[in-house]
């Protein structure tokens, strides 16, 4: 990465300068509660869980490499033999970044959802 020293918080908040949204955008967009998302913006955190991370590069439509970029700040990777994971690539591969349309698929094999 361009940035290898950042935190969590520190590359998302420069992810969501550069794609232009408001924090309150990608918060809502991602799923995700807005005192969870003040501790992670904050910094207060040392960063999320997976299914947060996940939702977070979701709602920012990032790319599977940006993707893998951000998780990996959060000390977390997508697995192949993980079936959540395999179903997020699948939806991030097609460019499909509706957190909705994801969590139904997740739900309905079982899975945990995203963001929530």
């Amino acid at each position: 990465p361009d940035h290898p020293d950042e935190s969590f918080a520190e590359a998302l908040l420069r992810i969501i300068g550069e794609k232009g949204r408001t924090d309150e955008e990608v918060r809502r967009r991602a799923n995700i509660d807005r005192r969870v998302f003040g501790k992670i913006r904050g910094g207060r955190s040392c960063a999320p869980d997976k299914k947060t991370a996940l939702a977070l590069a979701v709602s920012l439509e990032l790319t599977l490499a940006e993707t893998a970029g951000l998780l990996e700040r959060a000390d977390s990777a997508l697995s192949r033999g993980a079936l959540s994971d395999v179903i997020a690539e699948y939806f991030i591969t097609r460019g499909r970044y509706d957190i909705h349309e994801i969590n139904i698929v997740l739900f309905k094999h079982d899975q945990p959802l995203l963001g929530v």
